[in-house]
């Protein structure tokens, strides 16, 4: 299972000394917290993830990846600049903040580096027209039997694909993810992201 030191690993290369409690999922908002929920705030013109990181805790959530400190009630560890792995984390049950120079790009890189962890197999769809549908009916086939995971949604872009990725686990023997595309090279960054086996192009 993926864990906050893993998560440290995914951002900073080095792996810390304790915290291997479990991120059984990722969230960007609040309200679909579930224990030990990894919160990742995101800031907006509108809305600013870091506003709802206590509600987050509240709900259940063990981490959040933050680019400003929110709360001095909270663990922050800055990993902006030079820390120290070899120190020991100790920091029992309390939520901890990890501060971050951005926290999509953090949330990518936990993506990316969590996917290579795991030997399921990635089909990735994309195409004009027909995507959710090809996903849904790959999805279906393909869970009658192997364990499979589908995009929930269309959660399909760099936000969505990551945190799709983040709900893998290793009992997961199959992956169907939906890839849209917006501007040119976001598919070879999601490609980047998933790293699929199998590709299929519904149409262009």
């Amino acid at each position: 299972m993926l864990t906050i030191s893993l998560a440290i690993e995914a951002i900073t290369g080095e792996k810390p000394h304790g915290d291997d409690r479990i991120i059984r999922d990722a969230v960007i908002d609040s309200r679909q917290t579930t224990p030990e929920s990894l919160f990742i705030a995101l800031p907006g013109e509108k809305v600013d993830g870091h506003t709802f990181v206590s509600e987050a805790f509240a709900r259940g959530a063990n981490v959040a990846l933050i680019e400003r400190e929110v709360s001095e009630d909270y663990t922050h560890l800055d990993l902006r600049n030079d820390w120290n792995p070899e120190e020991q984390l100790e920091i029992g049950n309390s939520p901890i903040c990890l501060l971050v120079d951005n926290s999509l790009e953090a949330m990518q890189q936990i993506a990316r580096f969590w996917r290579r962890q795991l030997e399921v197999k990635v089909i990735g769809i994309t195409g004009s027209v027909g995507k959710s549908t090809t996903k849904e009916v790959a999805a279906e086939v393909l869970n009658r039997r192997y364990r499979t995971l589908k995009s929930p949604g269309n959660l399909n872009n760099e936000i969505g694909l990551p945190l799709t990725l983040l709900k893998l686990s290793s009992n997961h023997e199959r992956a169907v993810l939906e890839m849209g595309f917006y501007v040119p090279g976001e598919i070879d960054f999601l490609c980047n992201l998933a790293q699929p086996q199998v590709g299929v192009v519904t149409n262009v």
